[in-house]
């Protein structure tokens, strides 16, 4: 093996940071009749691949392995690769799929480089069923806030269960994705939108509670939802109380601070939730576009079924 000249392939974006291609210890060398020589180096390399999370966990994600001969130039070693990429030897990763694998040759600083491009689809299963799934719920949940009654006692500590249920589950997601602060993910913006209608909600039903105290009985001058009072009665008032009170018609009736909050909680449930629908729709609509199709693209070639090594080279005399 030392007596034998092999060129010296380095594999660029190495994980160890060495990137030398092949080893005396595990490499083949198998030299035929005519004076031929196979060199196949065995063993497993590792790379550094440049990771996009904004569309995560439906984000596809593409990797570069990058090989070139150091100290030689375009004379004295020309470096090929197969026409097509071998994938018989690949075994199916639980978090991964590749939907596409390519190569291309080219000439960079007088030296050959072969790029070996793979492209990888996140597998989305269990990220939808263990992280989306339950913050929608928490959404849906969260504006439920508004039909709990006023005098119920429960409105506040609901509403801040719920606030902190979300901080949890922040914190759960945040050991879940990948470290990057180059990209912000959608998801987190989803979160953080859903994280500030819940503020919202907290913040209301503690206005509500003050105000439902200090001046629930007293007339209420906005009367810009009164009609909907009128709309959502559903009971007949005995014609009694008009005698009693002097009031002959059901507009005379008072308006109360604590009437007006009553349908200002119905109010802000209907726009509560379809904002949440809106909010959801979109977030979908942006990140299904990035799912694949599963039509697996990869570039190959009938030769490649009668090659053995991954790269040639050939050495000029």
């Amino acid at each position: 093996m030392h007596e034998l000249w092999t060129p010296n392939i380095i594999l660029h974006k190495s994980f160890d940071g060495h990137g030398g291609v092949g080893s005396p210890e595990t490499d083949i060398l198998m030299v035929s009749w005519n004076g031929l020589v196979q060199w196949v180096p065995e063993a497993t390399y590792s790379v550094v691949c440049d990771v996009d999370i904004q569309y995560f966990p439906f984000d596809e994600q593409t990797c570069t392995i990058t090989y070139y001969a150091a100290d030689e130039t375009v004379d004295t070693v020309e470096l090929d690769h197969y026409l097509g990429t071998d994938m018989s030897e690949y075994s199916e990763n639980p978090s991964w799929v590749i939907v596409g694998a390519s190569r291309k040759r080219y000439i960079k600083d007088n030296n050959w480089y072969i790029d070996v491009e793979f492209r990888l689809q996140r597998r989305a299963n269990f990220a939808t069923f263990t992280l989306i799934t339950p913050l929608m719920m928490l959404a849906f949940l969260n504006i439920c806030v508004f039909l709990v009654p006023i005098h119920s006692g429960e409105k506040g500590s609901f509403s801040v269960t719920i606030f902190l249920s979300y901080g949890i589950f922040f914190t759960v997601i945040s050991d879940t994705l990948p470290q990057n602060s180059l990209q912000i993910s959608f998801f987190i913006l989803l979160i953080v939108v859903l994280l500030c209608l819940s503020v919202v909600s907290v913040f209301y039903t503690v206005i509500q509670a003050k105000l439902v105290s200090a001046i629930g009985s007293k007339q209420c001058p906005i009367t810009c939802l009164r009609n909907m009072q009128r709309m959502n009665a559903n009971k007949v008032t005995p014609i009694e109380h008009y005698i009693e009170t002097g009031r002959h018609d059901p507009e005379d009736e008072s308006y109360t601070w604590e009437d007006f909050l009553q349908q200002l909680d119905t109010f802000l449930f209907v726009s509560f939730l379809i904002t949440i629908l809106l909010i959801a729709a979109i977030f979908f609509a942006i990140l299904m576009r990035h799912v694949a199709t599963g039509d697996e693209m990869f570039d190959t070639d009938p030769e490649t079924t009668k090659r053995t090594t991954p790269i040639t080279t050939l050495a000029s005399t």
